[in-house]
């Protein structure tokens, strides 16, 4: 009998203690832990409550909980009640509004489960300010996109209107300085023997005026036409690239004797190949141009290797022999009509900005450094390239 008592009274005291580390285990919590009943009301609840929703625990435990639980998430709250007690499914997860004592309303984040008794057991986190982030950073990106698209619309218009624009430039302004052109050679023609010597010199001025109007008119058509316009890339190689630019220039190269040595070797590029053609018939037609007097151009063309940091990166140079180019002007000459040289030397100073465009458009850029023994080279370096070995350039 004693020995009963004592197996009763062992029972009671570890009931009590289970029952009091309950009660600190609800005490620390900085959650919201609850206990409700199958009736709808809570039988136990943390003070974390109380500190989250401003309501007392037994003003929380003397109401059925729907009724601080907003009204339009009443309906999905008693779903899930009824899945766990009526249903005996496990644990579930889910969000509904309770109201705060001042009036506003609280998100919360539940998550629950049956006990066998009956009861549900339940913790919940406030996750109020949490939403109200998410939310504004939705509304941020949304209207972020809006705005995309607003200033995407209004740059497809302005590209319009400048294709418009260069169009007009390209065909109606540049006629009318043909004319001036044409017309003025045929007064010279025709009249040369009724006007002196300083009229015939206004007549060639005239003319040379209206063709270098129209050259640069053309330069700033194909320099707008670099920045603008999509550069679909293909597989070609460096040798096709040399050959292309090199035929364009076939007279001059003749007309002028110079030597031109392209290396027997080239790697194969992923570029455009238009572009790519353009940039190198720039850089050569300014190697055959700018050579010293008294001396017919040399010109080497190969390609080019250069790693920066860990990046091997590929690109061809031109490298000549002519007047080189001063250090403080090697930035200079890239920009857009600046001209180290007088007017005595033809060219509208658009060609290497040109060059540079085309560069960067392929993730890489252009300059130009002095070549040992005299001239300059002009490197046009290009992105990230995987290349492929080419049989020799014939």
């Amino acid at each position: 009998m004693q020995s009963l008592r004592r197996e009763l009274n062992n029972e009671s005291i570890a009931r009590r203690q289970a029952e009091t580390d309950i009660d600190r285990f609800f005490d620390l919590s900085l959650d919201m832990l609850c206990i409700a009943n199958a009736e709808g009301y809570f039988i136990r609840l943390s003070p974390a409550f109380t500190r989250m929703l401003g309501w007392s625990l037994d003003e929380l435990m003397s109401r059925p909980f729907l009724e601080f639980v907003h009204p339009d998430d009443r309906a999905s709250t008693l779903v899930e009640v009824e899945r766990q007690i009526g249903r005996g499914e496990p644990v579930l997860e889910f969000q509904n509004r309770y109201r705060h004592q001042d009036g506003s309303w609280r998100l919360l984040s539940w998550k629950s489960t049956a006990h066998p008794d009956g009861s549900l057991y339940a913790i919940a986190r406030d996750v109020t300010d949490r939403e109200q982030t998410a939310q504004a950073l939705r509304r941020s990106h949304e209207e972020l996109e809006r705005r995309v698209q607003e200033r995407t619309a209004e740059l497809e218009q302005r590209n319009r209107d400048l294709e418009t624009l260069l169009y007009v430039s390209s065909h109606d302004l540049r006629e009318p300085l043909r004319s001036i052109s044409n017309f003025s050679q045929l007064v010279r023609e025709r009249y040369a023997d009724r006007l002196d010597a300083k009229g015939l010199d206004y007549i060639d001025r005239v003319v040379r005026a209206a063709q270098r109007m129209d050259q640069l008119m053309e330069d700033l058509l194909t320099l707008s036409r670099a920045q603008r316009l999509a550069m679909p890339y293909e597989e070609v190689r460096g040798g096709d690239l040399v050959k292309a630019a090199l035929a364009q220039l076939d007279d001059t190269i003749r007309r002028t004797g110079a030597h031109v040595h392209v290396a027997p070797h080239f790697p194969s590029f992923r570029v455009n190949k238009t572009w790519i053609t353009q940039a190198l018939y720039n850089l050569i037609a300014n190697a055959l141009k700018f050579h010293r007097a008294g001396e017919v151009p040399h010109i080497d063309i190969a390609p080019y290797r250069v790693m920066e940091e860990t990046n091997p990166l590929m690109g061809l140079v031109v490298r000549d022999r002519g007047i080189g180019v001063e250090s403080d002007q090697a930035q200079r000459i890239f920009q857009l009509f600046y001209r180290a040289v007088g007017r005595e030397v033809s060219g509208t100073g658009a060609g290497l900005a040109i060059v540079q465009q085309i560069a960067q458009r392929h993730g890489g850029r252009a300059w130009v450094q002095p070549r040992e023994g005299g001239g300059s080279e002009f490197v046009l370096l290009f992105g990230n390239q995987s290349t492929i070995e080419e049989a020799p350039t014939p």
